[in-house]
């Protein structure tokens, strides 16, 4: 069961939309007219989780542990295995902690 979430403009409960996935990255304009499917080669899916009031029509977008992933690799960063904060994601230690990391 999802997490009861409240409209951060009217207070009303929000109606949950589950999943979906939006795409990401790839090229559009006159790069997608000119090469079609493959300018969207450097297209990524992102899924997030969809939250919509029902009274004042406020859109919450949700993200997933994938997702998370996803855009911290993007900026060049992860997660630390230990406290959590963002490193960069070739590092072999927390700049923070000293903990030793995970090999991607």
């Amino acid at each position: 069961m999802s997490e009861v979430k409240k409209c951060p403009i009217c207070g009303m409960e929000m109606e949950d939309y589950k999943n979906h996935t939006f795409r990401i990255g790839g090229t559009g304009g006159e790069w997608a007219f000119m090469f079609g499917d493959i300018a969207e080669i450097e297209e990524e899916p992102l899924p997030l989780h969809v939250y919509i009031c029902p009274k004042c029509s406020k859109m919450e977008l949700y993200a997933h542990e994938q997702t998370k992933k996803i855009l911290l690799s993007r900026r060049g960063l992860k997660k630390c295995v230990s406290c959590n904060r963002e490193i960069p994601i070739a590092s072999e230690e927390c700049l923070h902690c000293g903990a030793k990391q995970k090999r991607l």
